[in-house]
């Protein structure tokens, strides 16, 4: 940043002999869009500076050099020159002067680190999607938990990554201001339109109430990962969200008022909202190799000189980790940029609290409502079905069902591969949950009586309560008060009886549903009813009535054949 020794460390894979490297010097770039074409295409123009070419062999061991160069130093018109530099790594014949390679940076300069005024504020957000516990991934983010560097965190899910293991890896990342947990919608997928009993359970509020359950309630930022529409800022403030990171393309028509990462308050919805940069979630994505990193600082670096002075500026970017080892070099690069006087790392609460432009809904560059919604997979309808059925019978606070939120996304989700991993899990998990609740009891009933009550039992080891309906069908029996019953069973069994009145004689079959308050049958279960028709006690009661009867008529019989006889 000062006029210090300009130290450049490559690799050369040629032969040395006859090759000499030196550095040029362009004339700084006036604006990012500059800065990433030169980066690509080469500098344009006349060189600002040349330094005095060097041998690789007095550079040091083969393949591996080290060109130190004072160049800026002779730079010395003030701060006026302040200002990120295309500079350019040249090998060439020291014979002929024919270039051998290339390779073009972004150098930013300042004569002193006293000419820095307001620091660029950096906001980075982390999305730890980590699909497997070891000790690795404990350790690194163990790590992270103690750096310096201030940073948002939101924990999303992968089809492997349970809702437990998010929380613990909330644990291990701990409630320091430093490391700001925020909410996101849940498994970071396109918010689907399946069918529409199912469409509330996946929802982003529920999936918003997801996050807060793993991330912490007392987060007030979310990120979304698609430009929203009006309805989701309606949501938003609906689930108390007080900021929110949206893609870059939202502010980019406000670019003559805004940078493309400055905060801006919404005035209609009372939300403060943030830009997040694809360019520099590109770059710090990238950050990991050495040229990457000098990269992603040119281009923050060049975000600052466009405006020195400005405080209030926020460049947010977004970077997806998966690895411990991504963990591990995020927390170096964001160390690194805490110690570089042109940048002051901040979570994205802070960055909201700043000044912020104000602005009106109708300013925003806000996608249109969809029109339609695509078509849900057969395959995975089915399932839906049966989910948003267990969904409707939890009477609880759906805690046990939250962690299907995601995998039901990820089913409806246009990725075919994580698509089909989620519907084979969502399918596993429904069976599993439907597989605690059962009709317990014999399955074979005798009914001896014309007028009788049947019982039906019902069990649940599911870790919610739940409200369901309970009910016989056959045709050969008929209900005075009823076929159904409704049944709130929190853990353990509950018995409930129906009266029946029999149609028939003999052995027939008859069905026991039961259901939930959405009407879909969550288990059906197969009677075998044998119906008499008469007790025990009422058989003897008739045999014995017709012996007296007979016993009546033969006497009367008889006296009636000797009155006869005597006549």
């Amino acid at each position: 940043m000062s006029p210090r020794p300009l130290s450049i460390h490559f690799a050369w894979s040629g032969s040395s002999v006859g090759v000499e490297a030196f550095v040029v010097v362009y004339p700084s770039t006036s604006s990012r869009s500059q800065l990433r074409q030169t980066l690509k295409l080469g500098p344009s123009g006349s060189p600002l500076a040349l330094s005095r070419p060097r041998a690789l062999s007095s550079l040091g061991s083969p393949k591996d050099y080290d060109l130190t160069s004072r160049i800026f130093s002779d730079i010395s018109c003030g701060t006026s020159c302040a200002g990120v530099y295309p500079v350019e790594l040249r090998l060439a014949n020291s014979q002929t002067g024919v270039t051998l390679a290339q390779l073009i940076l972004g150098i930013p300069f300042l004569p002193s680190s006293t000419a820095i005024t307001t620091p660029l504020g950096v906001a980075p957000v982390l999305r730890l999607e980590l699909p497997t516990s070891s000790r690795r991934v404990d350790a690194a983010l163990s790590r992270f938990s103690t750096s310096p560097a201030a940073a948002s965190v939101t924990l999303g899910g992968v089809t492997e990554t349970s809702v437990t293991l998010q929380k613990k890896y909330a644990d291990l990342i701990g409630p320091p201001s430093l490391h700001q947990r925020i909410l996101s919608p849940y498994a970071s997928a396109a918010t689907s339109c399946p069918i529409s009993a199912f469409s509330s359970f996946i929802g982003l509020g529920a999936r918003l109430h997801l996050s807060g359950q793993i991330n912490g309630t007392a987060s007030k930022t979310a990120v979304l990962f698609q430009t929203p529409t009006r309805s989701t800022l309606s949501v938003l403030r609906q689930q108390q969200i007080e900021s929110v990171v949206v893609p870059d393309g939202v502010l980019s028509q406000l670019a003559s008022v805004l940078s493309v990462s400055d905060p801006a308050y919404v005035r209609a919805d009372g939300l403060t909202v943030l830009g997040a940069s694809g360019q520099l979630s590109d770059e710090f994505a990238d950050a990991v190799t050495p040229l990457g990193y000098q990269r992603l600082v040119a281009d923050l670096a060049q975000f600052y000189f466009q405006a020195p002075a400005q405080g209030g500026r926020v460049a947010t970017m977004e970077v997806n980790l998966t690895s411990p080892e991504q963990i591990d070099a995020i927390t170096s690069i964001l160390a690194d940029l805490k110690a570089d006087p042109l940048l002051k790392t901040m979570t994205v609460q802070t960055a909201a609290a700043l000044p912020s432009s104000q602005i009106s809904v109708s300013d925003l560059s806000l996608a249109p409502l969809p029109r339609h919604c695509e078509a849900v997979a057969k395959p995975v309808r089915p399932q839906l079905d049966r989910l948003s059925a267990i969904a409707s019978a939890d009477s609880g606070s759906r805690t046990g069902l939250a962690g299907l939120i995601g995998l039901a996304q990820l089913a409806t989700s246009s990725n075919a591969l994580g698509s089909d991993q989620a519907s084979s899990l969502l399918k596993r998990e429904e069976r599993a949950l439907l597989g605690e609740v059962q009709l317990v009891g014999s399955k074979t009933i005798t009914l001896t009586s014309h007028s009788v009550s049947v019982p039906l039992t019902l069990s649940s080891r599911l870790p919610f309560p739940i409200r369901v309906q309970l009910s016989i069908r056959s045709s050969e029996i008929s209900f005075p008060k009823g076929s159904r019953r409704s049944v709130n069973l929190t853990k353990g069994t509950a018995t409930v009886t129906l009266p029946v009145v029999v149609k028939a004689l003999g052995t027939f079959a008859a069905t026991a549903v039961v259901a939930a308050p959405n009407g879909r049958v969550l288990i059906t279960n197969t009677l075998t009813v044998h119906s008499t028709g008469f007790s025990t006690v009422g058989i003897v009661l008739t045999v014995g009535a017709i012996l007296v009867l007979l016993s009546w008529w033969v006497r009367t019989a008889r006296r009636h054949h000797k009155k006869t006889s005597t006549e």
